[in-house]
């Protein structure tokens, strides 16, 4: 259907063990692709790094199937460390054909627990993040003049509210208006933005969700999880 080879992609929030983002990274390297890994590891807590080694592992995969693939560390809610992880890229691979931004944060809360902090971290990781990635990106490939895509990964709550998902519909339902912009903006210059919106999926970034559902319900985290992985099935 497509031919990724000699093209190179960055993404953002693919260094976990499982996911998304890894998988998304494999994938497009299974079709030719070269993968930039960019993944926030080192701003963890010291408690979270220990025996963290999820973008080492991918990298590996990648390279398993024979193309060529490098891990950068970055906070993507800080615009000069985006600025510097694009430079890197762009220093070792020379350029960057396709961006995928798919780096998150998803804390289920109803209102009233919705401090500061959680409201923030949302819209810094999901909106600033890729706003700050996207800008990084476009200005090489505008420089460039060969086109280029941009990918935002959006999701279902990009279109619909919920319940104790105040900040993360905010930061989603703003993802897509980024794109919207973007791709008007964007487009003059050969690059192509679009955002994909996918519905629940049954990864580490939903593991609050699942737990919030469960002090609600006074069920399991496991029997949560069941049930909303059952709901997706059935509007499938």
């Amino acid at each position: 259907m497509y031919d990724l080879r000699d093209k190179v992609v960055l993404i953002t929030g693919a260094g976990g063990k499982r996911g998304l983002g890894r998988t998304i990274a494999t994938r497009l390297a299974k079709e030719g692709a070269d993968i930039v890994v960019v993944d926030r590891f080192a701003v963890l807590p010291q408690d979270e790094k220990e025996g963290w080694n999820g973008t080492n592992s991918v990298v590996e995969e990648i390279k398993s199937l024979g193309r060529r693939a490098f891990a950068i560390t970055c906070d993507i809610t800080k615009s000069l460390e985006v600025n510097q992880m694009v430079d890197d890229a762009i220093a070792r691979f020379s350029k960057i054909d396709i961006l995928v931004n798919n780096a998150g944060v998803h804390l289920n809360r109803s209102i009233e627990e919705h401090t500061d902090a959680i409201w923030m971290s949302q819209l810094d990781v999901n909106l600033n993040g890729t706003f700050f990635c996207s800008r990084a990106v476009a200005r090489d490939m505008i420089h460039r003049g060969k086109g280029g895509r941009i990918i935002n990964i959006g999701s279902l709550r990009s279109k619909t509210g919920a319940v104790g998902e105040t900040a993360y519909c905010a930061s989603k339902f703003g993802v897509v208006g980024l794109t919207q912009c973007m791709a008007l903006e964007l487009a003059p210059h050969g690059i192509l933005v679009n955002a994909v919106c996918p519905s629940l999926t049954d990864t580490d970034i939903n593991l609050d969700m699942f737990d919030n559902l469960s002090r609600r319900n006074d069920i399991s985290a496991q029997e949560a999880r069941n049930r909303i992985n059952e709901n997706v099935r059935g509007h499938c």
